[in-house]
């Protein structure tokens, strides 16, 4: 039971796709105000409608796309149906973190303006990380970022956000049906605003860990081992008393001859200090002065 349970310890830690992810539903249902990002709702796709912050928009360095290397382009995105925040007496929308795209250059192109729709999978937030090419102020690129950190955004921005990242993978116009299949997933040929060869949708896929555990592995054969042993030990116990009932010269230090109790089948010899017979397996305490011709256990 013990090897039994280390052995399923061993697969715990894995993570499956769950299909049920990949299914659009509104951004309502998985972001929520001031509350963090739960382990069965990260990698989920969801929609929503809404405009961008002119000029708002980071880039993040050190992001792969199809194995290249490049920047994800991060913007203020306010939903339509946004919760209203009162700062310092001014109500103000709270915006989403929006990683729009994946640029193969530093140049950040202009927010898509007007209403428009967006698609794509929540991941989770960032920890705050000091870029490697932004040393001060005087940089070359001022607005590039080392992590997506809403922490950091939002003082950037100034406004409340919700603790996620929304990567895009489909965006049109408010006027436009977003791309969306029959089974409700995102089209595999959805696009962006403004999309080129240098300008493409970050399509973000489920995080799926399917390693296993070989710590646990060895320690469900260690249990294995113990169990053997035991067993071992136990056998071999049984074994050596019956030995010492069925040929007691082998683990008694004597000599003479023994005898064999037909009725009990236990040995027993003739004490000529005593003048009297005693069974091997109950050898009497005597002084050590008179004991020279009794048998002594090996």
């Amino acid at each position: 039971m013990l090897s039994m349970w280390q052995l399923n310890s061993s697969t715990l830690g894995r993570v499956n796709a769950d299909p049920a992810k990949d299914r659009v539903r509104p951004y309502t249902e998985v972001l929520k105000a001031n509350e963090p990002l739960i382990q069965t709702q990260v990698d989920t796709v969801v929609e929503a409608e809404g405009t961008y912050v002119q000029g708002s928009s980071y880039l993040i360095e050190n992001r792969l796309e199809n194995g290249a290397h490049g920047y994800w382009i991060v913007s203020e995105f306010v939903p339509k149906d946004a919760q209203k925040v009162s700062i310092d007496g001014k109500q103000t929308q709270r915006a989403i973190a929006v990683a729009r795209a994946w640029s193969r250059t530093t140049e950040i192109p202009q927010e898509p303006q007007g209403t428009v729709k967006i698609a794509g999978r929540v991941v989770s937030n960032e920890p705050a990380v000091a870029s490697q090419s932004r040393h001060d102020e005087d940089a070359a690129n001022p607005r590039t970022l080392a992590s997506t950190s809403t922490a950091q955004l939002t003082n950037l921005w100034e406004r409340p956000l919700y603790s996620s990242i929304l990567t895009v993978a489909a965006e049109v116009p408010a006027s436009q049906s977003l791309p969306v299949t029959v089974e409700k997933t995102i089209d595999e040929s959805s696009t962006i605003i403004g999309q080129n060869q240098d300008l493409t949708p970050v399509r973000a896929a489920q995080v799926e860990d399917h390693d296993i555990n070989w710590l646990n592995i060895f320690y469900s054969l260690e249990w294995l081992v113990f169990a053997g042993f035991a067993l071992y030990l136990w056998w071999r116990m049984l074994k050596d008393s019956l030995d010492k009932e069925s040929d007691p010269a082998q683990y008694f230090e004597y000599t003479g001859e023994y005898f064999i109790d037909e009725e009990t089948g236990r040995a027993y010899y003739f004490d000529p200090a005593d003048q009297q017979y005693y069974f091997f397996d109950t050898v009497p305490d005597m002084p050590s002065s008179t004991t020279t011709s009794r048998p002594t256990a090996q």
